[in-house]
C-alpha cells in the first residue's frame, strides 16, 4: 500500500497539543470507532472510514504533529481528511468532546413524533449540492458545527465502500438514537430507518451511470493503475456495478450478480418509501419539489460542490470504455430513467395541488 507523511504545525508546545489530542481520541473512541494506544507522545491507531481502512501513527512534538501511516490505493482520494482531522484536534476541546454543543445550543422544537429527513447520498452522484442544503434546511439554529451531530444534523462517516455484509457500525447506531435527531446525511443504504425509533423520509439523488461511473474513475485516482474500460469490466469494488440500484434496494451482492429482483426492489423503494427522487440534471426542480413536499422555507443559495476538474472531456473517452460501463450498469440506468418518471409524476401532481389553491 502507499505510504502517506503529513504534518500540521502548531504554537500549542507539546503538553498542550498532547492533551488536545488525547482529548480528540478519546472522542473518537465514543463517536467513531477509533481504535489505538498512546505510548508517550506517539498514538498507533486504526480506523474505518466509508468502508476504507486507514492505519498509522501520530507522534505529537512541540510544534508539530506528524502523521506516518499506510493508505489502501482507494484511500487515497481521502487523504486531505487527515490533515483536517489533526487540524480539529487541536483546536480548544470542551468537557464532552471537541466544540461540543451545549443543551441550550440545541432547539427544543424537536419533538419525540418528529419526521427524521434521510438523505440516502449516492457516492459520486452530485449530492453534496443537496447534502448542504439538507443541513441549511433541518439544522438547527445556534448550534455548534462540531459536535458528533452537526446542529442535529448526522453526517455518516462510513459507506463510500460499502460493508459486503451491510452492517451498521455501532456508533452509527448509537448517533441515530440521539433524541435531536433531525437528519442522516451519508453514503448509506435503505434500510437506515429500522435503526430509528421515530418516522423517517427518505429523499435521494441518481445521476446518469455513465456520468457516475467515470466521476468515481476519476475521484479514486486510479488513472495510473488501470484504463477507464478496465475499471468497468473488472471492477476493483462493487461501488461500480450498479451501485445506485444497490443502494436503493438495500443489497449488495457479488459483483456482476445484481438482477432484475434487484431492480424490481429498488423500484418498489422509491415509489413506496421515498418522499422526493430526484435527479442531477434536474436539480433546481429537484430542490424545489423538496420544498414543497417537505414544507422546506428557509431561504438558501444553493451552488454546485466538489465538481471535478480533472476529468477529460467526453470526447477523450473511448467508445470501448463506454461500452464496458454501460454493460456494467445497465440496471443502474433503468433506475435512473424511473426516477426521472417520478419527478415528472410529483411535478404534474405539485402543478395541480398549486392550481387547486
Amino acid at each position: 500500500m502507499p505510504r502517506y507523511r503529513t504534518e500540521v504545525t502548531h504554537s500549542l508546545g507539546q503538553p498542550e497539543a498532547l492533551a488536545r489530542m488525547r482529548a480528540m481520541a478519546e472522542y473518537g473512541r465514543r463517536t467513531s470507532g477509533l481504535q489505538g494506544e498512546w505510548s508517550d507522545n506517539r498514538f498507533e491507531f486504526s480506523l474505518t472510514v466509508q468502508g476504507v481502512s486507514l492505519s498509522g501513527t501520530i507522534s505529537v512534538e512541540a510544534d508539530v504533529l506528524k502523521f506516518d501511516g499506510r493508505l489502501p490505493i482507494v484511500a487515497i482520494p481521502f487523504k486531505s481528511w487527515i490533515n483536517r482531522a489533526l487540524k480539529k484536534g487541536l483546536q480548544q476541546a470542551g468537557p464532552g468532546g471537541p466544540m461540543v454543543a451545549t443543551a441550550a445550543e440545541v432547539s427544543s422544537s424537536v419533538t419525540p413524533d418528529a419526521p427524521v429527513v434521510l438523505f440516502l447520498h449516492i457516492p459520486k452522484a452530485g449530492g453534496s449540492t443537496l447534502g448542504e442544503y439538507v443541513y441549511n434546511q433541518c439544522s438547527a439554529p445556534n448550534a455548534s458545527d462540531d459536535d458528533p451531530l452537526n446542529a442535529g444534523v448526522a453526517y455518516l462517516d462510513y459507506g463510500f465502500i460499502k460493508d459486503p455484509e451491510l452492517t451498521v457500525p455501532e456508533h452509527v447506531v448509537n448517533l441515530l438514537h440521539c433524541h435531536d435527531l433531525r437528519a442522516v446525511i451519508g453514503h448509506f443504504w435503505f434500510g437506515l430507518h429500522e435503526h430509528i425509533a421515530r418516522p423517517c423520509r427518505y429523499i435521494t439523488l441518481l445521476r446518469d451511470p455513465l456520468e457516475r461511473v467515470v466521476s468515481l474513475y476519476y475521484f479514486a485516482k486510479l488513472q495510473d493503475t488501470m484504463t477507464l474500460e478496465e475499471f468497468a469490466r473488472n471492477p476493483p469494488f462493487r461501488e461500480v456495478d450498479n451501485d445506485q440500484t444497490r443502494r436503493i434496494a438495500g443489497v449488495n451482492p457479488p459483483v456482476g450478480e445484481c438482477t432484475r429482483a434487484t431492480l424490481d426492489l429498488a423500484r418498489e423503494n422509491l415509489r413506496r418509501h421515498f418522499d422526493v427522487v430526484g435527479t442531477t440534471e434536474r436539480m433546481d426542480e429537484t430542490l424545489a419539489q423538496l420544498n414543497v413536499k417537505l414544507g422546506w422555507n428557509r431561504d438558501v443559495v444553493s451552488y454546485p460542490r466538489n465538481v471535478n476538474t480533472d476529468r477529460p472531456k467526453w470526447s477523450l473517452l473511448t467508445p470501448e470504455a463506454v461500452e464496458a460501463i454501460c454493460a456494467r450498469n445497465e440496471l443502474d440506468f433503468e433506475l435512473w430513467r424511473y426516477a426521472s418518471e417520478l419527478l415528472d409524476g410529483t411535478r404534474a401532481e405539485i402543478s395541480e395541488r398549486l392550481r387547486r389553491i
